[in-house]
């Protein structure tokens, strides 16, 4: 069974404080003016929605996304922990070492939180009070395991607008001080993975390619096992 682990973009979608939504304009629409098809044009900001951190979003001399090799974005080993977070409550390092050995063999951790709940029930503490990643984790595992190439979770960002540890730990994740960076899949419908034993097989975020762009949007399709 494949399921989807991203959001629809819609123009209700909460992005990072101060930051613009989308914008959908049509710009044809059959049957007026003699039009015989529909055409539109977007106005996307490129961290909205589920997306994808790529380095040079904080790291100057990072790949941008559009240089990044395929196998960051097509995942054969699938690592899914639960990690339950409220509002406010950051991932720690405590929350990673109970999984070291199955982290340990992934290119991806999924971190399922359950605050994706709030996207639809409270969408302004999902924008403004969300989890986020503690730098500390993200040293940890930038540290720890060789073969992760990528982290995706159900909250809104790496970091938080609600405390000041958004740059540290994106900077850390995303390799400003070594040469290794782990990227990040922000915004994650892991809805799908909730309340379900079911094993992902693998998981292929297929991305928003334009040159020049740090970062973008990813559509992700996630494959269980039978």
């Amino acid at each position: 069974m494949k399921v989807f682990l991203s959001y629809l973009l819609d123009l209700t979608d909460r992005v990072w404080p101060g930051e613009p939504g989308l914008e959908i304009r049509q710009r044809a629409k059959i049957g007026l003016n003699g039009e015989n098809s529909n055409t539109f044009v977007l106005s996307l900001y490129n961290h909205a929605g589920t997306h994808y951190d790529a380095p040079n979003h904080f790291n100057p001399n990072g790949m941008k996304i559009s240089e990044l090799p395929v196998e960051y974005f097509w995942f054969e080993n699938v690592c899914v922990i639960d990690a339950p977070k409220k509002e406010r409550e950051g991932i720690m390092i405590e929350d990673l070492t109970p999984y070291e050995d199955e982290i340990g063999k992934a290119d991806l951790l999924l971190i399922k939180t359950g605050f994706a709940r709030a996207r639809i029930e409270r969408p302004g503490v999902y924008q403004m009070e969300g989890p986020f990643l503690y730098p500390e984790a993200c040293r940890y595992m930038l540290d720890t395991f060789d073969n992760l190439k990528c982290v995706g979770f159900d909250f809104l960002s790496v970091g938080s607008p609600e405390n000041d540890l958004s740059t540290e730990a994106h900077q850390i994740l995303l390799g400003c001080h070594t040469d290794k960076f782990i990227t990040a899949i922000e915004d994650m419908d892991l809805t799908p993975l909730y309340g379900t034993e079911k094993k992902l097989k693998r998981v292929v975020a297929a991305p928003l390619r334009v040159m020049g762009l740090d970062s973008g949007q990813v559509s992700i399709i996630g494959e269980f096992e039978e």
